[in-house]
């Protein structure tokens, strides 16, 4: 099946507006343990549906493909194709709006989460980690090169940013005060979300989403003593509702010392 594969990404290739192909995740294809695999397509303009459809059914295997004819927001122009049961997302990018993209998010006016869970600043985690697997115009290559640095204005308002929202406590407090354990939940859950984020860009490293977010911090040299440990003390104090008041004292001793260490670094 990894032959199939290649010569996918090869019939892609000869697409006359193809400059650059990445994949992210594991560099290898894997059957035996992907079920899903994003590949990212930079362009001079998207090629049309029917270009593509054609080079899709040029391929000589039973593939089960699904295209279309709008641009998303967040993943470009989306093609599926199914591999054996393996889904390939094919997302159609112009190297222009890739390039403003980028610039707009590492200025530091991209730092929100946006709809449904989406981090503008992972696609800078996405280009800095994404296997290239073409670069007639070294597109990816200089991207890599371009993000090999987290900028000190992300960094500055990203911080900024996230202190502003944990700082803000009245919602936990409030959830504590009534033992209302469901909104306890909700707002615990806001102020992981910024806390991540907070703790990714204190050690200088473009936050990819929520996904193996563990892995990450356990290798971070900016962060509390015990981190993982104590965050998840707090996640399992928070789901009884006779413990909320525990978990929120150990969230503010977490907190707290990580401010205590971006305060030590400027």
């Amino acid at each position: 099946m990894t032959e199939i594969f290649e010569e996918l990404i090869n019939s892609i290739i000869s697409l006359p507006e193809v400059q650059s192909i990445g994949k992210t995740g594991s560099k290898n294809l894997s059957f035996s343990e992907d079920r899903d695999v994003d590949i990212f397509i930079i362009c001079s303009n998207t090629p049309d549906l029917i270009s593509r459809e054609k080079i899709y059914n040029s391929i000589n295997y039973d593939l089960k493909i699904k295209t279309n004819d709008f641009e998303s927001n967040y993943w470009g122009t989306l093609d599926f194709i199914d591999i054996d049961k393996m889904e390939i997302c094919l997302m159609y990018f112009t190297k222009s709006k890739a390039e403003n993209e980028i610039d707009d998010i590492l200025q530091g006016n991209r730092i929100k989460r946006e709809d449904n869970y989406f981090y503008p600043i992972g696609r800078c985690s996405t280009y800095k980690n994404i296997n290239i697997l073409h670069d007639k115009n070294k597109f990816l290559e200089n991207m890599k090169l371009k993000l090999s640095n987290y900028p000190k204005t992300l960094y500055d308002k990203s911080i900024n940013l996230h202190l502003a929202e944990l700082n803000d406590t009245e919602d936990m407090e409030s959830a504590i005060h009534k033992k209302d354990l469901l909104f306890y939940h909700f707002s615990l859950d806001n102020s992981i979300d910024h806390y991540l984020q907070l703790i990714f860009a204190l050690n200088y490293c473009f936050f990819p989403s929520r996904k193996r977010s563990f892995i990450y911090i356990n290798e971070f040299k900016y962060k509390p003593k015990n981190c993982i440990e104590r965050l998840t003390e707090v996640i399992k104090l928070g789901g009884e509702a006779e413990t909320i008041n525990k978990s929120y004292e150990k969230w503010i001793e977490l907190l707290g010392e990580t401010i205590e260490q971006i305060n030590n670094q400027t």
